[in-house]
C-alpha cells in the first residue's frame, strides 16, 4: 500500500507540472492573438469578434462547452477575473483535484480511519479557492483606497469641461491597477454604446466594492434626478476617505484579536503535522480508538465555536 500511495503521488506530480509548463502563459496568448488578429480581414463581423470579450473555460473544446452552461462556473470565472489570476476554470479545478488526490493519499498514510483519511485531501483541495479569494480581496482593499483619488480626479476632469465618459478614460490613463483598467472597461463599454446604467451596474458586479456601490448608486441618482454632480463627487471622495480612515483605525485596533484566532486555529493542525513527521503512526490509536474520535469530534466543534466567537468580536462595521 505504501509503494502503491508513493507511486500515485508521483504520478500526479509529475502529470500536474507537466500540464502547468505546457499551458502558454499570457503573454504568449496575447502575441498569438496579435498575429491572428493581422491576418483577419477587416469586415464588420471581424470588427465585432474583436470588440466582444471571449472567455476560455478550458482549453478542452468538451469541457469547456459544459462549463459554459454551468452557473457555478461563471460565478467562479467572476472570481478570478476579479482576483485577476491567470487561470482557466478547468485548470483551477485541476489543480483542486491534484491537491485533493494528493491529501487523500498522505491521509490513507497517516490517518488509518474510515472517514478521516479524506479529510487532508478536502484540506489540501480547498487551497486553489482559498488562493483565489486571498487575492481578491486584496484587490478589493486596493481599489478602496484608490476610489477616493479617482473621484476627485473626475471632478476636476468635469470642472475642465471633459463629459463622464471622457473622465472615466483620464481615470484609467492615471491610475494604476485594479481601478484603472476596470475603468477603462467601462469607459469602453460606454463608448460602445452601451447604457450608462448598465455599464456602471457592469462595474458594480465586477467590483462588489460597498464604497463603490455608494458612489454608483449616487452618481445614477443624481441621474435621474438632476444637481450638481460635481459636488457630489466632492462630498462622496471626502466620506468615502472618513470611512478608510476609520476602516483602518479599526483593523489595527483588531489585529492582536484576528492574530490570536488564526493562531488558535491552526496550532492544532501544525502538532498534529509535527507528530507525524518526527514519528509516523504516533496518532493511530486517536483515530481507532471510540474515546479519541469522540474527542476529535469535540476538537472540531470547539474550534468552529472559537472560530465564530472571535469573528464576531473583531468584526466591526464601518
Amino acid at each position: 500500500m505504501f509503494m502503491i500511495t508513493i507511486f500515485l503521488l508521483l504520478l500526479v506530480s509529475v502529470f500536474a507540472t507537466v500540464a502547468y509548463f505546457t499551458e502558454p502563459s499570457e503573454t504568449d496568448k496575447r502575441t498569438r492573438e496579435r498575429l491572428v488578429g493581422l491576418d483577419r480581414r477587416s469586415s464588420t463581423e471581424d470588427r465585432q469578434d474583436d470588440i466582444v470579450r471571449q472567455v476560455t473555460f478550458s482549453s478542452v473544446p468538451s469541457v469547456d462547452r459544459f462549463l459554459r452552461n454551468n452557473k457555478f462556473a461563471i460565478r467562479l470565472q467572476l472570481m478570478l477575473d476579479q482576483a485577476k489570476l491567470p487561470w482557466t476554470v478547468g485548470r483551477f479545478f485541476f489543480f483542486s483535484a491534484v491537491l485533493m488526490l494528493i491529501g487523500a493519499a498522505i491521509g490513507n498514510w497517516w490517518i488509518p480511519a474510515d472517514f478521516f483519511w479524506w479529510l487532508p485531501g478536502i484540506a489540501l483541495g480547498a487551497i486553489p479557492l482559498a488562493w483565489v479569494m486571498y487575492r481578491r480581496a486584496g484587490r478589493f482593499r486596493r481599489f478602496n483606497l484608490m476610489l477616493p483619488d479617482a473621484i476627485d480626479l473626475m471632478s476636476r476632469a468635469l470642472r475642465a469641461g471633459h463629459a463622464l465618459p471622457s473622465a472615466l478614460s483620464m481615470v484609467a490613463d492615471e491610475i494604476s491597477d485594479p481601478l484603472g483598467p476596470e475603468f477603462r472597461r467601462t469607459a469602453d463599454e460606454l463608448n460602445y454604446g452601451l447604457p450608462f446604467r448598465e455599464a456602471l451596474l457592469n462595474l458594480e458586479r465586477r467590483f462588489p466594492v460597498r464604497d463603490l456601490r455608494f458612489l454608483v448608486t449616487a452618481i445614477l441618482v443624481q441621474k435621474e434626478s438632476g444637481g450638481n454632480l460635481i459636488k457630489l463627487l466632492d462630498k462622496s471622495a471626502a466620506v468615502l476617505r472618513s470611512r478608510i480612515h476609520l476602516a483602518q483605525k479599526v483593523r489595527v485596533f483588531t489585529a492582536q484579536g484576528r492574530l490570536t484566532g488564526v493562531i488558535l486555529m491552526a496550532l492544532p493542525f501544525i502538532c498534529f503535522i509535527a507528530l507525524n513527521l518526527v514519528s509516523p503512526g504516533y496518532t493511530k490509536p486517536l483515530f481507532e480508538n471510540e474515546i479519541g474520535r469522540k474527542m476529535i469530534y469535540g476538537t472540531v466543534v470547539s474550534l468552529a465555536i472559537g472560530l465564530f466567537l472571535i469573528r464576531r468580536i473583531i468584526r466591526i462595521k464601518v
